[in-house]
């Protein structure tokens, strides 16, 4: 999973790189969720990306690709209208303690327990993260997001909106189609949407110098876990999708960059979200 903590309890090197991609962009509540524990994280991990840029061709920035995705995800659920969030593998999102600034949501984050328990931590280190873990419309429940309850956390007969970001890249291809199918029912009630990321391996580079140093720095800090590499197709994807209920659109930053005013839309970046709606009964 992608926000899977490493042997001997630490948080992953994706949940730290990603919390402090938020900080260096700027968002809100980012600053919540930094660390120096991260920071070394994301300078590393740049400074590995940098050294073997000259040897790859189409490299595209990392830390530029994550601040888009991120931020079209949370386009899409502003532009949802839904009251109910439920972010799956939330890992150190900032996107909950910036949503629930709005009392009227209610948001909902899940993720294994050492890292609701860290995220507790470094929220509690300030009066304002205080002051976040003290709303009512905040819940950071710790559970396994395959196995978990899901409907214990909506309002069936409201629409909701579900992000699984980051995650389904690690999930092989069973495990992606039970996902689908639990969302699905989570949400057929009510209506609503599941957005995700995923670039279809199909649509990837080779990895190269850069991408070696990437999944060298990733199972590094994971305990051997990888990038799922099952040679897909974005359609075959769709696919899945479509044969679990969703109607689906596919999204990349340089169709909406401009649009939805996301940050450097200048940069060329490798982003596929599928946006995944269902019609309530």
């Amino acid at each position: 999973m992608a926000k899977e903590t490493k042997p001997g309890g630490g948080l992953s090197v994706t949940a730290l790189y990603t919390a402090e991609t938020w900080g260096w962009g700027g968002l809100p509540g980012a600053e919540l969720l930094v660390s120096p524990e991260g920071r070394r994280v994301f300078d590393a991990t740049n400074f590995a990306l940098a050294v073997a840029r000259p040897f790859q061709s189409g490299q595209r920035s990392l830390k530029h690709g994550l601040l888009h995705r991120h931020t079209m995800i949370d386009h899409l659920a502003r532009a949802s209208g839904a009251r109910q969030v439920v972010e799956l593998a939330a890992g150190l999102s900032r996107r909950g303690v910036a949503f629930s600034e709005d009392p009227t949501l209610r948001y909902t984050e899940i993720d294994l327990e050492p890292v609701t328990a860290h995220k507790r931590t470094l929220l509690e280190r300030s009066p304002e993260g205080r002051a976040v873990l003290a709303r009512a419309n905040l819940t950071l429940t710790s559970g396994d997001v395959l196995e978990t309850d899901l409907s214990a956390h909506v309002d069936a007969g409201q629409p909701a909106f579900v992000i699984a970001e980051g995650l389904l890249m690690y999930l092989p291809r069973d495990a992606q189609r039970t996902l689908f199918g639990r969302v699905h029912a989570l949400l057929e009630g009510g209506g609503g949407t599941f957005a995700f990321d995923l670039v279809p391996p199909s649509e990837e580079p080779p990895p190269g110098a850069a991408g070696r140093a990437l999944e060298w720095i990733m199972k590094r800090f994971t305990g051997g876990k990888s990038f799922e590499r099952q040679a897909r197709t974005r359609a075959e994807i769709v696919e899945d999708l479509t044969l679990a209920g969703f109607e689906v659109e596919v999204l990349e930053p340089g169709s909406v960059a401009g649009a939805w005013g996301l940050p450097f839309p200048e940069v060329p970046t490798r982003i596929v979200v599928f946006v995944c709606r269902v019609t309530p009964w």
